[in-house]
């Protein structure tokens, strides 16, 4: 009797024991957890997706030592996750700034040479600007005076639209030397003066009586002071300065510095 108590015992013992280990796969099998990788943001979120069961069951000491806790990831995750690390310290592109450029010259379509940067202008003046020839019906000289068409610095009028021309202007206001850029005319110097040119006014050489009035006669214009003049006018000068313009179509740096 005692030999059949026995054995019974033991079989409810290990059916128990049985009991017990099912009950701990299945939930060992419901604390699995599941993880999923997303990007917000330039930023890596693993969010959990565990039953909330599965929460309610972990022990006291994982809540809090977290770090003990190691989920099972994914190859996929895994290398989702250094992909991401390898381009979170991936050295970052350099930006070079961009070089400022110099401004453009605009060029009027009639006029052969280009306007003065912003850069080389002195100075604007509201002016009023005729035409003039070296006859008589200006300068009271015909062809054979021996001072027809010299100014009054000494140099001969000259007039280049490609390079520079000779202007007279009241050495008060643009001294002997002054070099201009009139609008539609082209880059003159001061090289003349008038009885009739006093204050804003400025007298344009032309060849020819039908081309002052032809290409300019009368006009109200605001001219742009490249140089000012240091009171005389000579042909060296007049000279080198239409030999410059006419490489560079505008009067370069090199030559005001060095003039100045």
């Amino acid at each position: 009797m005692k030999k059949q108590f026995s054995i019974q015992k033991k079989t409810i013992r290990c059916l128990l024991v049985g009991c017990v280990m099912f009950a701990g796969m299945m939930i060992s099998l419901n604390q699995a957890d599941a993880y999923t990788f997303e990007e917000e943001s330039a930023v890596l979120h693993v969010e959990n997706r565990s039953n909330e069961t599965s929460l309610e069951s972990l022990s006291k000491s994982d809540q809090e030592f977290p770090e003990q806790a190691s989920p099972l990831y994914s190859d996929e995750a895994q290398l989702t996750t250094m992909v991401y690390m390898a381009l979170l310290w991936s050295p970052q592109p350099m930006v070079i700034p961009r070089p400022e450029l110099p401004e453009k010259q605009v060029g009027n379509p009639s006029m052969p040479v280009l306007a003065p940067r912003s850069e080389q202008v002195l100075g604007t003046q509201k002016v009023t600007a005729t035409g003039y020839t070296a006859g008589v019906e200006s300068t009271g000289k015909g062809p054979k005076h021996p001072q027809y068409g010299i100014t009054y610095s000494g140099v001969k009028v000259r007039r280049d639209k490609e390079t520079v021309s000779t202007i007279a202007a009241d050495p008060k206001l643009f001294p002997m030397g002054s070099i201009l850029y009139i609008p539609g005319y082209g880059y003159g110097i001061v090289a003349d003066t008038g009885s009739a040119i006093k204050g804003n006014k400025i007298d344009l050489y032309f060849p020819t009586t039908k081309q002052v009035y032809k290409e300019w006669g009368k006009k109200d214009v605001e001219v742009q002071v490249i140089r000012q003049g240091a009171g005389k006018c000579t042909e060296k000068m007049l000279s080198d300065l239409a030999d410059a313009i006419n490489v560079y179509k505008s009067v370069p740096d090199s030559w005001l510095d060095k003039a100045i």
